[in-house]
């Protein structure tokens, strides 16, 4: 596969899942929420560094998230002034159920074997991606002086 097939596969594949994102009832951003909640609590400030989201679309997106029961805030331990967000249990399935939809999606199109194929290809950019997302995620955090780094994924 050239790189313009890996671009427009990549494309079409978000086109497709968008679509698939549409008939379920979380968005692709609210997915990302979940998942980046999935690895442990964070602050907003947080989120939205790791998601590259600005500020008021991060506040947007918590507040449906709450308002759903997927996410809860709690007061910092370490800094009472801020507040930390959690997964909540009904987050978690509704990433889960999510993430099945996704799958059956790319099942319907490509068949078991070549979806098998294609994460099995697309590990290792996954995982630049993994090792870059958590390096910058690192940086910021000793650049802004916030609590340790945890994991960014």
């Amino acid at each position: 596969m050239n790189e313009k097939n890996l671009l427009r596969t990549v494309l079409y594949l978000h086109h497709k899942l968008e679509r698939a994102a549409r008939e379920s009832e979380l968005s692709i951003s609210q997915y990302r929420m979940l998942y980046f909640l999935s690895k442990g609590s964070r602050r907003a400030v947080e989120l939205a560094m790791e998601g590259s989201i600005r500020k008021p679309s991060i506040t947007a997106l918590i507040n449906t998230l709450e308002k759903r029961g997927y996410i809860e805030r709690q007061e910092s331990a370490e800094d009472r002034r801020a507040q930390d967000i959690r997964l909540t249990s009904s987050g978690r399935q509704a990433m889960i159920d999510f993430e099945a939809d996704l799958q059956a999606e790319l099942s319907s199109f490509l068949g078991e074997e070549a979806l098998r194929e294609a994460d099995e290809m697309t590990a290792p950019l996954y995982e630049a991606w993994n090792s870059r997302k958590r390096a910058e995620y690192a940086n910021w955090v000793n650049r802004s002086g916030r609590r340790k780094a945890t994991t960014a994924s």
